[in-house]
């Protein structure tokens, strides 16, 4: 079988570009250090305020700040940093702003100021919108907009001005253009970071500034900053041409990250190959770019392989026993590969079977789950012990 080659047991994670989904990246340094950053980035830092004895807390490690999604509205808007209210590392922001109930979430300045606040475990859904609300008094962009309409073109204006509009999701590219196309020297500071806070697309004239001046932008920001921003555009294009359904946009995505780094291009391509033929209607090349993706292209990464599953139980196709096949095995290799047994990963995909009209599989791993279930776990159990009921009565 296709997945019998991969290793169920261990992550392999690329060290290259890579598009694979991830959640929140935190910042590994001290408060003051994130304080110095922050200021240095014009960023708030999200602090994640928990205890080590927080169920929320740790439920929201575990479920929320990994999710892809969560990831994509923090990495690129926040400075990301979480304190244990109960350690000595976290003396000194608590001086400033303490934390009676778990978890406190905080959006701080560069000064040291509380820009936001959020007490209580959230939702996927919840804390992006918290974000969202911080996002949007972290910039007066109303104040912003006037000054550039009266025709304040200073550096720092236009680079704070388009930022801000980035944050929000708003349309930024014709006013990154004007100026940039203003401007008789791009290479200096202030223009290199408006063409990199910009370049948001990679099928776009300011991201071609951005590849054509790669290395003034890596002497001034670090290889590490240009990576996530061609990482995120690229992610951006890929998302409208699979959006729009345009395998056109797609190439450009895949061709503009081969030039950093093959191995994530080809990768890539492979990638949206299969998810582009997910929303089509050609069965028979959706299960070839499938069946290719998932023996070139997950590479051991179980993020990636559930991803693939989740594609194809979302696809047109699912129907069809080479599809479902598939897809159970990609989800039977992810449960295997959980620390903690899959037990719950074990239960869904039995649910998802029973719902496919195949009981028998249904009923297999519904038993795995209860099998692998660990203790204190009485509102699961008896969702399992329901769900194996469902099953055998549906025989």
């Amino acid at each position: 079988m296709l997945l019998r080659k991969l290793s169920l047991f261990v992550f392999l994670f690329s060290l290259s570009l890579g598009v694979t989904a991830q959640g929140i990246e935190f910042f590994h340094g001290t408060w003051e250090e994130a304080l110095v950053k922050a200021e240095a980035e014009g960023k708030l830092i999200f602090v994640d305020a928990y205890t080590t004895w927080c169920g929320p807390c740790k439920k929201m490690s575990a479920n929320v700040f990994p999710v892809a999604e969560v990831g994509d509205v923090f990495n690129g808007n926040f400075i990301n940093l979480k304190l244990d209210m109960e350690k000595a590392e976290s003396t000194s922001f608590r001086k400033k702003h303490p934390v009676r109930a778990y978890p406190t979430l905080l959006w701080i300045n560069g000064k040291n100021e509380a820009v936001h606040t959020s007490v209580g475990g959230k939702s996927v859904d919840n804390l992006i919108a918290v974000a969202n609300e911080a996002i949007a008094k972290q910039d007066d962009i109303e104040a912003l907009s006037a000054a550039w309409d009266a025709g304040d073109r200073a550096p720092k204006l236009a680079f704070t001005y388009i930022r801000a509009l980035v944050r929000r999701q708003q349309p930024h590219l014709k006013i990154a253009n004007d100026y940039l196309r203003s401007q008789k020297d791009l290479s200096t500071p202030d223009n290199l970071n408006i063409i990199q806070v910009a370049a948001t697309n990679a099928d776009s004239r300011i991201f071609d500034l951005l590849m054509k001046n790669k290395a003034a932008f890596i002497a001034l920001n670090g290889q590490e900053s240009f990576d996530a921003t061609v990482k995120s555009a690229v992610k951006a294009t890929k998302a409208r041409a699979l959006e729009y359904k345009d395998p056109s946009l797609l190439e450009t995505a895949v061709k503009k990250l081969s030039a950093v780094d093959p191995a994530a291009g080809k990768q890539l391509a492979l990638e949206g190959k299969f998810e582009m033929a997910a929303k089509g209607t050609d069965e028979k090349a959706f299960v070839k770019s499938m069946k290719n993706y998932l023996k070139k292209g997950v590479d051991g990464d179980m993020n990636r392989l559930q991803g693939a599953y989740q594609t194809a139980a979302r696809s047109k196709f699912i129907g069809s026993d080479k599809v479902l096949d598939m897809a159970v095995e990609a989800a039977v290799a992810v449960a295997a590969a959980s620390p903690d047994g899959g037990f719950d990963k074990y239960y869904r995909l039995a649910g998802f079977l029973l719902k496919q009209n195949r009981p028998e599989q249904a009923l297999t791993y519904a038993k795995m789950a209860k099998e692998l279930m660990p203790e204190g776990k009485a509102n699961y159990g008896r969702a399992v012990d329901g769900l194996i009921k469902k099953i055998e009565d549906s025989k």
